[in-house]
């Protein structure tokens, strides 16, 4: 028996990424479904930690509050050289890592991708969508209209029609190899690393242990919300033993501290990294997201958050194109994300490459503990793994109509407290542009464009003024402390347009409305 059903979007892949994407989607009313090959969710952790760029993402998306719940903030490391405790960081203890008025996230938070994934999850079945698990994707075929995906659940067929296609299924995406996209780049082959869930006794579960040997690397970090260990360590080539007793003996042997006992394996995986990356991020109407489109070294923790951007990069696009949009937008998905993918690429394997010293054949443990303390203190210098900084300037949504603000369009916009004129309720510009909505703000006296019915339902408009100005009304902020103006870099009238993403679409020091409908209607495909 073969079953028939249509939706505007269909996601493969209930990881991290898919599960974002369908949140972004099911609140923008946009139908879709979601499926995964597995029939149960997996208990193995990979990624381990949120950048403050990725917190961001998960406030507008309203599970911040689920999120922090099961992880923990700027956790401290140890440092050994094999039974010598080398020294403690406290990532708490550098100003890089404590929140501010702009980003109010700062600092390393440690949370399994097994608790993400079940908060988005949950997140996803309290708005009506559930994931289908156990449907396995066999076929895609497409044409001009929509794309057709066969799928085996169990032992029924299923043709499932779709406006668009998105693969969000990993490293060994099945949507990549049916839709024949190109996925070029190396696989160190001589190098191997163990990953392992597990107890430990006789370790202080405050802490992350760290053994920087670049040949006899070891890490152990205990994740409470999850009731395990983390265990990974760098092993031969030849290694395929991952026995309780084997990693018993790789720390025994690497670390020597004595009444240190592991127990109660629940999964092991043995890996190689993989420097991968498609040509093109669209085939027609199917497009790739995450670890689907881009793989590469673990250190510095950027794969997840970066394919988690890469969807809510998408969502916002996927959605007006489905409401009316020119098929343009899409083409600034890879336009956009590309750049970023390989820019990660590219830090991950300078900084893999020099913590294990393949360049230098140099095994200084100190190097690595310093350059893990770099990392840890946002100082890191192959690139900010924070992804706050992330920009898309020059690209083809960012438009400056002139030189009078410090912020250009294509970057990240800051957050910052305000007061609201009306109720002297504090605010933050971030609780402002919660939602599928594009925020316009508008500092200075000048008056709010008056803009066509058809765009009222995408838009909110703001007006910032500093104190002691006598306006008083509902979308009005006072900017009492000077931030906003400060990290908007505004020193007289601005207009400042952000998009659903948090990104700058278009800056000017002068008011106009005219180019501002012009950009508006130039990607909603709502002029007359």
């Amino acid at each position: 028996m073969t079953d028939s059903s249509s939706t505007d979007v269909l996601i493969v892949g209930a990881g991290p990424v898919g599960l974002t994407l369908a949140n972004d989607l099911v609140r923008r009313n946009i139908p879709c479904r979601i499926i995964d090959q597995r029939r149960a969710y997996h208990n193995e952790i990979r990624a381990k930690g949120l950048t403050p760029r990725t917190l961001e993402v998960f406030e507008d998306l309203d599970i911040l509050k689920q999120i922090h719940a099961r992880g923990s903030r700027n956790r401290p490391f140890r440092f050994y050289e094999h039974a010598r405790l080398v020294s403690e960081l406290d990532p708490a203890s550098d100003p890089n890592n404590q929140p501010t008025p702009d980003a109010p996230y700062r600092g390393t938070f440690m949370i399994s991708q097994v608790q993400t994934e079940a908060v988005l999850r949950e997140h996803l079945s309290e708005q009506g969508l559930q994931v289908e698990s156990g449907s396995k994707l066999v076929k895609v075929s497409q044409n001009a209209a929509s794309v057709t995906a066969q799928i085996v659940h169990g032992t029924q067929n299923q043709m499932i029609q779709a406006r668009y296609l998105v693969g969000c299924d990993g490293g060994h995406s099945t949507v990549r190899h049916l839709c024949n996209f190109t996925f070029l780049g190396e696989t160190l082959e001589n190098e191997q690393h163990i990953n392992a869930g597990l107890l430990v006794n006789g370790l202080d579960p405050a802490y992350m242990h760290t053994w920087a040997d670049p040949d006899q690397g070891l890490f152990l970090a205990p994740l409470p919300y999850d009731d395990i260990w983390i265990f990974q360590a760098t092993i031969s080539p030849e290694q395929h033993d991952t026995s309780l007793s084997t990693l018993q003996r790789i720390f025994d042997e690497r670390a020597g501290l004595p009444g240190v006992h592991l127990s109660d394996l629940q999964w092991t995986s043995i890996w190689r990294p993989n420097i991968r990356m498609v040509k093109q991020y669209r085939h027609g109407r199917v497009f790739l997201a995450g670890d689907a489109a881009h793989v590469h070294s673990p250190v510095g923790g950027q794969g997840m958050n970066t394919g988690i951007m890469d969807a809510y990069n998408l969502g916002w696009k996927l959605a007006h194109v489905l409401y009316g949009a020119p098929d343009a937008l899409l083409e600034t998905y890879q336009a956009e994300r590309l750049p970023i993918a390989q820019a990660v690429l590219a830090s991950t394997t300078v900084r893999h490459k020099t913590w294990l010293h393949h360049d230098t054949g140099n095994s200084d443990v100190s190097a690595n503990i310093q350059a893990v303390s770099k990392l840890l203190a946002s100082k890191d210098p192959s690139a900010d793994t924070t992804q706050l900084s992330i920009t898309y300037r020059g690209g083809p949504l960012a438009y400056d109509l002139d030189e009078t603000t410090g912020i250009r369009a294509g970057d990240r916009a800051p957050d910052a407290p305000c007061i609201h004129a009306a109720s002297s309720r504090k605010v933050r510009l971030f609780e402002l542009f919660r939602g599928p909505h594009w925020t316009l703000l508008i500092f200075g006296d000048s008056p709010v464009p008056q803009l066509p019915a058809i765009l009222q339902g995408f838009l909110r408009t703001y007006t910032i003024i500093h104190p002691g100005t006598a306006r008083v009304g509902e979308h009005i902020l006072v900017d009492v402390d000077g931030y906003a103006h400060h990290f908007y870099g505004i020193s007289g009238d601005a207009l400042i347009l952000i998009r659903p993403d948090g990104y700058v679409g278009l800056t000017a020091g002068k008011v106009d409305q005219e180019p501002l409908l012009n950009y508006l209607f130039m990607i909603l495909g709502k002029g007359e």
